[in-house]
């Protein structure tokens, strides 16, 4: 169980987290590569589909790292990704955005907190990175972001690197049945304001022979749960709403 109501804030964050945002500013100057928006490239078709279906034109990427796939850089990204050669373009152009914002307290470019509201609010491959304890008000200024769609992805298993405690970096590791109670109980605090908002969560976990597979699932309100159906078209794998 991730608890929606914990003590902290951004103005007051855990020990942990501040620990942690340490040595992720030390890992992203290690390497130019490092963090670089990678873990974005297999979602941007499924986000671009849920932006038009969405009618939005103005994103804030949550969490984004150096975010190139959003600078003329982006073939440093997808170069080493042959499956997605498709992007031809940069996110904004791709993505058809009249405005953007990126924000990543770990990378000193995009350090600093948006202000204003967008239409769309994308976090990829961040929240597993973050204290359970912190996940509150992590998750809640992510959809305070958004006035009509909010993008999650969230690996549910350990990852390869460990940091210097010897910990693994995926510190919240939560079953994909919490993590969606607990994000519905925080859009569901918002949706009083927030009625149209529409929340697509997918997860990275291993299926029963260990592989890795992507489960996605649509939070309308709070009892409105709803999976994604998985199609495949030509090698993509997609999600759509059944």
């Amino acid at each position: 169980m991730i608890d929606s109501n914990a003590f902290f804030n951004r103005y007051s964050p855990s020990a942990r987290y501040t620990e942690l945002l340490e040595e992720y500013k030390d890992m992203h100057k290690s390497a130019k590569g490092m963090f670089n928006g990678r873990s974005l490239v297999k979602y941007v078709d499924i986000i671009k589909n849920y932006l038009e279906k969405n009618e939005c034109r103005t994103l804030i990427d949550y969490g984004c790292g150096k975010g190139l796939l959003y600078t003329d850089d982006y073939e440093l990204v997808t170069e080493k990704k042959p499956l997605y050669k498709s992007l031809n373009k940069p996110l904004p152009e791709y993505w058809n955005l009249t405005k953007h914002a990126l924000f990543d307290p770990a990378h000193e470019e995009h350090s600093e907190l948006p202000m204003g509201l967008y239409d769309a609010a994308i976090s990829t491959d961040v929240l597993e990175h973050v204290p359970t304890s912190d996940l509150g008000w992590v998750v809640g200024e992510i959809i305070n972001f958004a006035t009509k769609m909010v993008f999650l992805n969230i690996a549910c298993m350990p990852a390869l690197k460990q940091l210097k405690d010897g910990s693994n970096v995926h510190i919240s590791l939560h079953s994909p049945r919490d993590w969606l109670q607990f994000i519905a109980e925080i859009v569901d605090k918002r949706t009083k304001v927030k009625h149209d908002l529409n929340v697509y969560v997918f997860f990275d976990v291993f299926d029963e022979n260990k592989n890795l597979v992507t489960e996605g699932y649509k939070i309308h309100k709070r009892i409105n749960i709803i999976p994604l159906t998985q199609k495949d078209e030509k090698g993509t794998v997609l999600m759509g709403e059944d």
